[in-house]
């Protein structure tokens, strides 16, 4: 194993699990963010846009996704981390 290895893991590790958490915690958020991206060329006010809750939930499920593999992925830097050092 190489230091390289071993901080790159860190990097997407640590990107992933800040996204995922943000994701989980906030679902609202990044489906609102989403529908008003999809209203755009609309006539509707973007006051006016509110998610649906199978968007709110399939968002909260994808950065679960991404919070596991945050998870995963700092794992697997600290086996590196163990090697190298």
């Amino acid at each position: 194993m190489t230091v390289a290895a071993a901080a790159s893991a860190t990097v997407v590790g640590a990107v992933l699990l800040t996204v995922g958490l943000f994701g989980v915690f906030r679902p609202y958020t990044v489906a609102l963010w989403r529908e008003r991206l999809d209203a755009v060329g609309s006539t509707r006010s973007w006051d006016e846009i509110e998610p649906t809750d199978w968007r709110v939930r399939i968002a909260r499920y994808t950065f679960g996704v991404f919070l596991a593999g945050g998870i995963l992925f700092l794992w697997m830097a600290t086996q590196q981390w163990a090697a190298v050092l």
